[in-house]
């Protein structure tokens, strides 16, 4: 066990070391990134060997105090932050008080590490690192791990994402495409791919369940959608509703299309 080093000021290196992880240059020049809160701590204990670095603040909620015990068992670099220290680390307006320094899994290099057989959400784009998150989270509860994202889409490891995604996003399976690609491998894979887009066919929910799991599903950027040449190429699927709203947001619209193609469950019995 190693006693805990108690930082009081703003200035030092761990200090430093923790805000550079916001930045795709710090994470890569470190190899680290940033998981901030209960949840994700909780995921990243049971990630072996992953854990390079525990900040607690003094004020800590009782329940990251509690996750904290565990990792001071082990010969991991333990960190006391004044209540001043941790706020200049956290990317949260309230604070949990607990944050670790997380060795996350590398990204794949080519498409045909992505698997033929199971599932695979394309992201296009994303801006919002708290969407992404959102989405990584939603395709992980329906079993999917792998990622497809297209090139200016916000960083998996952007500590919001990482919050949004409950750790999902530090052990997952991420490949970053090019647009032309991307498209490459979704036109190899046509008959797997369902492209979300407003003026799609309608899913039938009673039809998708448990045939379809190894699904492509690719959603759009926030504000725009798929591009205009992507929908004139891939089968277009919408979410059908009712009422005056046009549409979903993506995280809506992407957790519903996992429930209905990657869900095991089968219909219920009338």
């Amino acid at each position: 066990m190693k006693e805990p080093q108690l930082i009081t000021s703003r200035r030092a290196k761990i200090i430093e070391l923790a805000l550079s992880l916001r930045e795709k240059s710090g994470r890569s020049e470190h190899g680290l990134c940033f998981a901030e809160g209960a949840v994700a701590a909780d995921y990243a204990l049971k990630l072996k060997n992953s854990v390079k670095g525990v900040l607690l603040s003094q004020e800590a909620t009782p329940k990251c105090a509690e996750l904290a015990k565990k990792f001071s068992s082990q010969s991991i670099p333990f960190y006391v932050l004044t209540k001043e220290c941790f706020e200049k680390v956290s990317v949260l307006k309230n604070p949990e008080g607990l944050a670790l320094l997380v060795e996350p899994a590398k990204p794949l290099s080519k498409p045909s590490e992505l698997p033929e057989d199971g599932p695979v959400a394309c992201l296009w784009q994303l801006q919002d690192p708290g969407n992404l998150g959102t989405i990584i989270r939603s395709a992980a509860s329906f079993g999917c791990k792998n990622f497809l994202m297209v090139k200016n889409c916000v960083s998996h490891l952007h500590p919001l994402c990482i919050r949004a995604s409950a750790g999902s996003a530090l052990d997952s399976n991420f490949l970053y495409l090019g647009e032309e690609e991307t498209l490459s491998y979704l036109k190899k894979n046509k008959e797997r791919v369902c492209a979300l887009s407003g003026e799609g066919t309608s899913i039938e929910f009673d039809l998708c369940y448990n045939n379809s799991v190894n699904k492509v599903i690719v959603s759009g950027n926030e504000p725009h959608g798929l591009p205009e040449r992507v929908r004139k190429i891939l089968p277009l699927y919408s979410i059908p509703t009712v009422g005056s709203v046009e549409s979903l947001n993506v995280t809506a619209a992407s957790a519903i299309a996992y429930y209905v193609f990657w869900s095991r469950k089968g219909p219920l019995k009338k």
